[in-house]
Formats: C-alpha cells, sequence, structure tokens
C-alpha cells in the first residue's frame, strides 16, 4: 500500500492525520475544530508553500475533468471476514482507518464531480460470478476488486484487461507497489495491481509476532538486538522455539502446552520463502520458469526445514482459531501469520508482543523476505466489458483514487494505525519498515501450479525428502506453467 516514496510521507503529515482523521472537518465533524486565524497581510493573496504545491493528489498530478454525475461503479470483494474491500466508507464515524477513505472518496468526488458505488460479491472468492458476468456482457460496474488468485484466474481466462496498454494507469507511480507490478506481469502483460488505493496489501503480508513477557522470562535476548545485528537467522529461531516449549505433564501434544512456535500448516512454505528462494522467476522475456530444480541453495534450505519442523513437539502447526488462541493466551513464543492480526490481537488478547520480519536462511543472505498469498490479497483490475469511454473514465478515476490515497489512506493505515495503535514499541515499528517492503509473491502459489506449493510445504511438515518431491512433481508443474504462458500469449 506504499512502498519506495510513499515512505517520504512527512512526519507533519503524520501529525495532521492524527488531528484530522476523527474530526475531518472539512466533511462533517464529530468534534468542533478551529481554524488558524489568518494574518492581514495574506487575506486576499493567499502564499503558495512548497509542501502545497508538491502535495501528491489528484489535481497536482492528473489535473481536473469534469465528469459531473458519473459513477465509478466497482464490484468488489464484499463478505463477512477480514479481506473484505476497504473501497468505500458511509460516513465519519470516528475511526482512523474509516474516516481517512471517507475523507479521500469526498475528496474525488468533490474535485470530479462522481459517485463512488460498490456491487457486493458476496463471498470471499467470486471467480465464477466474474466470468458468468463478463460472458453475459454485465456493464453495471467498470473495475473488479477482487481476490489476487481470483483475479489471476480472471486474466488467465481472457477476462480482464492489461493494465499496460491502458492510457490513464501509470504502473510506475509510487502509488501502484512496484514489487507486485514485477511478480504479476507475465511476458510484459499485467492484469492486476495492488497500491496505496487499499490496505490488503499490507495486511496480507506473513510475517513473525512473538510474546515479549515469554522472551523477558526465558531471558533470551531480545529479537530486535538479532535484528540489528544480522543474526536473526532460521538457526536462532529454532534455538528459541527448543527453549520455549513446555509440555503440561501428560506426554501428548495438546493446546494446553506451551510451543516455540505456532503457525498454519503453510509455515514451512513461509519459512522457505522467507530464504528468498522464489518457486518461480522469470526469463529475460518476463516468461515464468520453475526455479528451484537445479539450485542447490533451495534444496539445502527444505532440507534443513524438514529437519526441524517435521515431527517437532515444539511447532504447533494447526486451525487459525486454534493458533490464534494458542499465541493470544500466551502459550507460543512465535506466531507466524498475517500482519493483520496486529490489530486482532492489539483489539481481543491482553498481551505483550511484538513484531519482526521472518528470518533469515543465514546471515549472508542479503534481505529479509515475507510473502504475500492470493488468498489474502485483494486487487485491482478491469473486466473486458470496460470499453472506450467507460475505460478512460473509470481508469482515470481510479489512478486519482490511487494517488489521493497516498496522504490520506496510507498514512492513516500505516503510520497512525499499525505504527501507531496495533504496536506498543518504537522496536516493532521500525520493524514493520523492514516487512513491508521486503514483500514476495510467487505465481506457483498463486495460480497452483503443479500443486507445487502444497507440495513443499507438505513435504517439510510431513519429513518426506524434496528431492523425491521435486523429481515426481516437477514435470507437471513445468507442463502447468508453460499452459499458462500459452494462454496468455493467445490473449488479445
Amino acid at each position: 500500500m506504499k512502498k519506495t516514496l510513499i515512505r517520504l510521507t512527512s512526519l507533519s503529515l503524520v501529525i495532521l492525520m492524527l488531528f484530522t482523521a476523527v474530526a475531518c472537518a472539512e466533511t462533517g465533524s464529530v468534534e468542533e475544530t478551529t481554524a488558524p486565524a489568518q494574518t492581514e497581510a495574506n487575506v486576499d493573496e493567499p502564499v503558495s508553500t512548497e509542501a502545497e504545491t508538491t502535495a501528491i493528489n489528484a489535481e497536482n498530478i492528473l489535473g481536473i475533468r469534469d465528469y459531473t454525475g458519473e459513477t465509478l461503479t466497482f464490484f468488489s470483494r464484499i463478505y463477512n471476514g477480514p479481506w473484505r474491500s476497504d473501497i468505500s466508507a458511509e460516513d465519519i464515524n470516528g475511526t482512523v482507518l474509516n474516516d481517512a477513505i471517507y475523507k479521500r472518496n469526498s475528496t474525488i468526488s468533490e474535485k470530479y464531480g462522481i459517485t463512488i458505488a460498490e456491487q457486493e460479491s458476496g463471498n470471499i472468492t467470486f471467480r465464477d460470478q466474474v466470468g458468468n458476468r463478463i460472458s453475459s456482457g454485465d456493464t453495471s460496474y467498470q473495475v473488479l476488486y477482487m481476490g489476487l488468485a481470483d483475479a489471476a484466474f480472471a486474466s488467465q481466462s481472457g477476462y480482464l484487461l492489461d493494465l499496460t496498454e491502458i492510457e490513464n494507469i501509470n504502473l510506475e507511480g509510487q502509488w501502484w507497489t512496484q514489487s507486485s507490478n514485477k511478480a504479476w506481469s507475465i511476458g510484459g502483460r499485467q492484469y492486476i495491481a495492488t497500491g496505496a488505493i487499499t490496505t490488503t496489501d499490507d495486511r496480507a503480508i506473513r510475517t513473525m509476532f512473538f510474546n515479549k513477557d515469554m522472551i523477558e522470562a526465558l531471558q533470551l535476548e531480545t529479537i530486535y538486538n538479532l535484528v540489528d545485528r544480522n543474526e536473526w537467522v532460521y538457526e536462532k529461531f529454532f534455538e528459541y522455539v527448543e527453549v520455549a516449549k513446555r509440555d503440561d505433564g501428560d506426554g501428548v501434544p495438546t493446546l494446553n502446552d506451551v510451543y516455540g512456535a505456532s503457525a498454519q500448516v503453510t509455515f514451512g512454505f513461509m519459512m522457505t520463502m522467507a530464504s528468498g528462494e522464489m518457486l518461480v522467476q522469470k526469463d529475460a522475456d518476463d516468461l515464468p520458469y520453475l526455479a528451484v530444480t537445479d539450485n542447490p541453495r533451495f534444496i539445502d534450505v527444505v532440507n534443513y526445514l524438514t529437519e526441524k519442523i517435521a515431527g517437532n513437539d515444539g511447532v504447533y502447526l494447526g486451525a487459525d482459531q486454534d493458533i490464534r488462541d494458542l499465541f493470544g493466551n500466551g502459550n507460543s513464543l512465535f506466531w507466524a501469520e498475517v500482519l493483520n492480526h496486529a490489530e486482532t490481537l492489539r483489539l481481543n488478547y491482553d498481551l505483550n508482543f511484538g513484531i519482526i520480519p521472518m528470518p533469515k536462511y543465514t546471515a549472508d543472505q542479503e534481505n529479509y523476505h515475507q510473502y504475500t498469498t492470493g488468498y489474502c490479497n485483494t486487487v485491482i483490475c478491469f473486466p473486458t466489458t470496460t470499453k472506450d469511454n467507460e475505460l478512460d473514465f473509470a481508469s482515470f478515476m481510479v489512478e486519482a483514487m490511487a494517488i489521493e490515497s497516498v496522504e490520506t489512506v496510507v498514512p492513516a493505515y500505516y503510520d497512525v494505525c499499525l505504527k501507531g495503535r496495533y504496536v506498543d514499541d518504537a522496536e516493532s515499528a521500525a520493524m514493520l519498515d523492514i516487512i513491508t517492503t521486503s514483500v514476495s509473491s510467487d505465481y506457483a502459489e498463486i495460480l497452483s501450479w503443479g500443486g507445487f506449493k502444497t507440495t513443499v510445504q507438505d513435504a517439510i511438515s510431513a519429513g518426506n525428502s524434496i528431492t523425491t518431491i521435486i523429481k515426481g512433481n516437477a514435470p507437471m508443474t513445468k507442463k502447468a506453467i508453460q499452459k499458462s504462458i500459452e494462454t496468455f500469449q493467445k490473449l488479445p
């Protein structure tokens, strides 16, 4: 939702968001605010400041068009769950993020004369609905806001427009997430994007939470120091796991025991991605290929993880609610989960927790890596039914919303909510800068090519040989990749 230059949002903007996100005097405040008095000398000719002329907003970058009376309609992921659309806010309600979204949309509506509307999907995944509506020529909406995996399959089915061919969309703009652009393009085409317009790209990052009180009670060195010294690596992680685990006395692993780490069954894949070894890479023509078949480091990483995770009674792999309660109730030192749960923990559990990046494989690994899944992330795309003048209108307004989000939605979520409310120490806030700028996304996971991702994670938790897995699964995965490439190349 931010990345690179968006990080340059000034402290004054953060302070402004803290003041205005609740009050928002321009749009109907819930509190009285007093405007600063004008100086007599400048009443008639306001001084133009550098901040005003360089502000990142739609009017400064795109200019103004008159779309009075037009409606921009999204068919959106709206259901009863955490990955629902954050495109709209009905009114000011005193909560920071809601009010920032409302302010962004109100500003866009006032400047361009439009109404922003959403149609509800009703379900977290609605790929079939999209396919049916596009096939039937439904033009009741212009933009899709759907799950990443659903959107990737829709693009492969020929239902989406290539964003690189849409004149009003500048994918190189800082309001679009550049690492995702790189990951989600195929052969120079790109059908899906995320960035400042949404918060789900941050909330969907899989990273690591830890129990600060347990660290202190076990007399372990704080992990913040390990990160600072480049010593936060697999070996240290599993060392801490062993120190923390404790059986309740019955000798049977249950939710009453204390664990070193808890996670969903995807944990093996999360840790593999933390090494930076992507399943898929791109060639010089931006075409994906299976990158692990002849990669000794990938084999070493997976073998190490298999040895440490399979049969380890200090690692609990289970259902989402179980592991959430396990960590939230103080029965697990580490919890590998999506960043969205920073809010969950702060609101629902009495726990002194911190947030850290996933550990590196070894200290000579250059960067930390977190990954985001096709299931959680929600992305912007345009259906092939949006054409001509409607496409020009819709794409211009989506670009405007993305730009306007840089100094409204981004600081509201990232600086005020995530850094200012959901974490309670400066160290975790600093870790978030590492986490959100080191995100990976892998098409083998998104499009389930050959089931390779699931095979790898299951091999790690079950203790199976990864070389055997690769030998058996790689040919099928390579065929799936090639089939997708040929499908994309045949699209108009």
